[in-house]
């Protein structure tokens, strides 16, 4: 395998993922005095798009593939706060998963979020799917966006689901699901859900040679311009320059 530019090695992930699950253990002795926090935008994000997160890695159910390339990992978590703040909204979705989407949506209510982005860092797991459609349900104005590649605990939900919203893969339009693609990882998508690709710098990418959406690098521009990710439809996809 090409060794990418940025990449850790094993050693230093399996070191980190350490470090992570500990301080995360920490929390949960005393996960009843913390609460979930949705993190204002930025520039990424853009000014407007709200974000809750969990801890990479430790939360991903599949990222064996792109673990050393973690841009989480390598940029966002290296921030004392952000890992703090990581690992006690981990602690909560461990120890009381029920509570832990139910304080995103008293904070959704409480801030007048309108713009929600789930798990920068993080996955879901099948569990987390039926949560999130709940969330859009009970915000209808919110646009809540998240990206997976929990592709297969994905699928059994849209399967499961799928005659309720038939027109967007088991989930209110307010909903936008992306699964991540990744370079020799095999994604099973029979649901035609719109998909997300990392442009490398020499040119190796898994998305299609014609038709993908380029990053603009703002959700919140994305979402006042009704363009990006926040549009796709299935089938599109949207392509990210490797960072």
């Amino acid at each position: 395998m090409i060794k990418r530019k940025g990449e850790w090695s094993q050693e230093k992930v399996k070191e980190t993922v350490k470090k992570y699950r500990d301080l995360r253990n920490m929390f949960i002795k005393d996960v009843e005095n913390i609460h979930v926090k949705l993190l204002p935008g930025n520039s990424k994000t853009g000014s407007n798009c709200r974000t809750v997160s969990l801890l990479p890695i430790v939360d991903c159910p599949n990222c064996s593939k792109c673990k050393l390339n973690c841009y989480d990992v390598r940029h966002d978590c290296i921030n004392k706060n952000c890992l703090v703040l990581r690992a006690q909204n981990s602690a909560i979705h461990k120890k009381d998963r029920a509570r832990y989407w139910m304080e995103i949506d008293e904070g959704v209510k409480a801030d007048f979020v309108l713009e929600l982005r789930l798990n920068v860092g993080g996955d879901l797991e099948r569990e987390d799917f039926d949560y999130v459609q709940q969330l859009g349900e009970d915000n209808k104005r919110t646009e809540i966006l998240f990206f997976t590649k929990n592709y297969n605990a994905c699928n059994d939900f849209i399967a499961a689901n799928i005659d309720k919203y038939p027109d967007n893969f088991g989930f209110p339009a307010n909903v936008h699901p992306i699964y991540s693609a990744w370079i020799g990882m095999k994604m099973d998508n029979p649901f035609n859900v719109p998909t997300s690709h990392v442009l490398w710098e020499n040119g190796d990418t898994t998305a299609p040679e014609f038709g993908s959406y380029y990053c603009g690098g703002n959700c919140s521009a994305c979402h006042f311009h009704a363009e990006g990710c926040w549009e796709l439809k299935s089938g599109e996809s949207v392509i990210f320059k490797a960072h």
